[in-house]
């Protein structure tokens, strides 16, 4: 059976849906089937970042609520292999049929499918991430260096406490070395304390990021910055090996 992830942001901002793209595209690299679930209704995005504007018809509540299979509603990715995308509701409001019991039934549908689920759920902490927490395997919090955010990624790891998962993990993401070393920008073992979090990995602050994004572009095809390198490492942290964390 596949494993479950499932990622949060205490706010907004910090880069989540990049970095669910990044490393689902990397565990793609490595052999991996992977699913990329869409769980942000009605700010939906992961189509836009992956270069699948309006190639995405169904939606999870559509798997869940039996008006489609995963098979229909989870579409390839036009180019990296392995990659399926499974879109959220165009609605913010959640269907009644979407509750922990028939998305724990769904997951359960998606790890006997794929190797890894990657599950991108809205920022904040909305209702959405316990009932995703109730059915995965493990978490990742991501979070940007500052304190704001640190203090939100500590509340969003709560969530998934209270729902009985303790492998939960932060990534500090949008890293500048330069301000670190000015004192600008928390270091990432204070980020660790902050959010009281075992750090799986550090991505730095890359432009092709946002260059990618808005042209529609999979920048783990496009780019060869330190946020490519940063996703293929914690790709391998996933798979269980041992990984130093790169240099910034």
């Amino acid at each position: 059976m596949g494993t479950v992830i499932i990622t949060a942001s205490g706010k907004g901002g910090t880069g989540k849906t990049s970095f669910c793209c990044g490393t689902a595209v990397a565990l793609c690299a490595l052999g991996e089937k992977v699913l990329l679930v869409d769980a942000d209704s009605g700010l939906r995005n992961l189509d836009i970042v992956l270069g699948m504007t309006d190639q995405l018809l169904f939606s999870f509540s559509d798997v869940i609520a039996g008006r489609a299979s995963l098979k229909e509603a989870a579409v390839r990715h036009p180019i990296v292999k392995n990659l399926r995308v499974l879109t959220a509701p165009a609605s913010s409001k959640l269907e009644s049929c979407v509750t922990k019991e028939r998305v724990a039934a769904f997951l359960q549908n998606c790890r006997a499918h794929f190797t890894y689920t990657i599950v991108d759920c809205p920022a904040g902490l909305p209702d959405t991430i316990s009932y995703f927490a109730a059915g995965g395997d493990r978490a990742v919090i991501v979070s940007t260096p500052d304190y704001t955010s640190l203090r939100g990624a500590e509340q969003a790891a709560q969530i998934f406490y209270r729902e009985k998962m303790d492998n939960v993990r932060i990534v500090v993401n949008r890293v500048r070395p330069g301000m670190i070393e000015q004192g600008d920008m928390v270091n990432i073992d204070r980020a660790m304390d902050l959010a009281g979090l075992g750090l799986l990995g550090v991505v730095p602050e890359d432009r092709d990021i946002i260059a990618c994004g808005n042209a529609g572009k999979v920048l783990m095809l496009y780019s060869e910055g330190p946020a490519v390198t940063a996703y293929q490492n914690i790709a391998r942290r996933l798979k269980g090996e041992k990984v130093r964390l790169m240099k910034l």
